[in-house]
């Protein structure tokens, strides 16, 4: 699976990309990428974990930015990833019927819009229920995705071939969040439930719904379990919410000083994307373990 690695792993190190490596209008900083090819000297292998799907993260890859693997969909998916891009996908998590019917029929009962997305690879895909009163967030995913959206109908869980679902994703306005999500668990119990920060400005938490158990955490400890890695064995840097139990899984765990502060309080802070946070997370790694290792 991983064969490009002739020496042994010496850990894993894992790290979201919006906001935590990447700006919002600049690529990933020169000093980050070094640290990351300074990584792959050291022997650690590395893992971007993102919320992006497959396709998304494909267009806002930059040559130069090395890493081993791609966690993305928060843990619905991992594939390999080389010079050129992405590589085979390892693993993919979609909802069984029941479950798919049960997270779009929780959000058609609170007379929320929502997005429902295909299976990996081609989860950039995605059927649409349009609100009454849609946040500016749903109109921009629209026109952001114009060739890969469908408006969703009734009828399209009752042909011969249902579509096959990986995700779904609502959005709830930032006061109603826990209102939302605690009825949506009432409504449909069982499935991951994650919260991210809207990009658009619109004062909305993105609550996407995923299969039971996926998470970035999960996908992480699943990936080590494959290198042979313990926890202790890993780094990881987020900037958001559905980085909180990849963050708290890690043996070593950093957060962008631009996260929601409840998150800030919680993690070892390190400078915005765009300014060597990776190197200096990696700085701060390697320094103590230095320093250890000399006394």
């Amino acid at each position: 699976m991983f064969d490009k690695f002739s020496q042994p792993i010496r850990g894993l190190w894992l790290t979201d990309f919006d906001g935590t490596i990447k700006p919002e209008l600049a690529p990933v900083s020169p000093a980050d990428l070094r640290a990351l090819a300074d990584l792959k000297k050291r022997g650690w292998f590395r893992a971007v974990a993102t919320g992006r799907s497959l396709f998304s993260f494909a267009r806002a890859w930059q040559p130069g930015l090395e890493f081993d693997a791609l966690i993305f969909s928060s843990g619905v998916g991992l594939c390999s990833w080389g010079p050129l891009g992405p590589g085979p996908l390892i693993s993919a998590r979609v909802f069984t019927p029941r479950e798919a019917r049960a997270a779009v029929g929780a959000a058609l009962s609170l007379g929320l819009g929502f997005f429902a997305y295909q299976a990996p690879p081609d989860n950039h895909h995605f059927y649409y229920h349009r609100p009454r009163r849609a946040p500016l967030g749903f109109a921009r995913r629209l026109e952001i995705f114009p060739v890969q959206n469908q408006a969703w109908s009734a009828g399209l869980f009752e042909g011969r071939r249902p579509p096959v679902l990986s995700q779904v994703m609502i959005m709830a306005p930032n006061e109603d969040i826990e209102r939302v999500e605690a009825d949506f668990r009432r409504l449909a119990p069982g499935l991951s439930l994650l919260r991210s920060s809207s990009p658009f400005g619109d004062g909305c938490i993105w609550l996407e719904i995923y299969p039971p158990g996926v998470s970035k955490g999960r996908a992480a400890a699943a990936l080590a379990g494959r290198l042979g890695l313990p926890p202790s064995r890993t780094v990881a840097m987020g900037n958001d919410y559905n980085d909180r139990d990849l963050l708290d899984w890690a043996g070593r765990a950093f957060i962008s000083r631009q996260a929601p502060a409840e998150l800030r309080s919680l993690y070892q802070t390190l400078p915005p994307a765009g300014q060597g946070s990776l190197a200096r997370a990696a700085e701060l790694v390697f320094d103590g373990r230095n320093k250890a290792e000399a006394r």
